[in-house]
């Protein structure tokens, strides 16, 4: 199972990276919408972290943090895999979701310096949600599943295999 998550996590980091890429060279794509008063592509370059927040710092240090916060994050979630019971294969499950999304926003900074944006969520003119990619879309679902399995899962005794 522990494979499993590890495999899994390359999947979403490829899709995130060729969803990306895609965006990034389809000038078409930059501004189309899918379904009208409720999603679209949206091209937007998020140099900040989740929902846009620090975008507009212009501090040396914002993207030196941002990337040691994202490897401690890997290096947390490997440790996590490594350590979970086999057994417990949603929260394995839930981690590969994790690793896949940390690692695709971490490599995208690092490569263009800023994450690529490009699903917008909106209800008409009245409700915009951030813009997101799928690696954030992989980080959510992961931290739901996790706290979904914490507060309302089933106890498992079983022991590391």
């Amino acid at each position: 199972m522990r494979t499993v998550a590890i495999v899994l996590g390359f999947v979403i980091l490829t899709l995130d990276l060729l969803t990306k890429w895609w965006i990034r060279n389809a000038s078409w794509l930059h501004d189309y919408s899918v379904i009208d008063g409720f999603f679209k592509i949206h091209y937007v370059q998020n140099e900040g972290i989740a929902f846009g927040l620090f975008h507009t710092s212009e501090s040396p240090w914002k993207e030196i943090i941002l990337s040691v916060l994202a490897i401690i994050a890997v290096i947390v979630v490997i440790y996590y895999i490594w350590n979970t019971p086999v057994n417990q294969s949603q929260l394995l499950i839930s981690l590969g979701l994790l690793l896949g999304g940390i690692l695709g926003n971490f490599l995208e900074r690092i490569v263009h310096h800023h994450v690529t944006d490009f699903i917008e969520v909106y209800w008409q003119d009245r409700f915009h949600w951030p813009t997101f990619n799928v690696a954030d879309t992989a980080i959510t679902c992961g931290v739901l599943f996790i706290l979904y399995e914490s507060f309302l899962g089933e106890e498992s005794e079983t022991p590391r295999q």
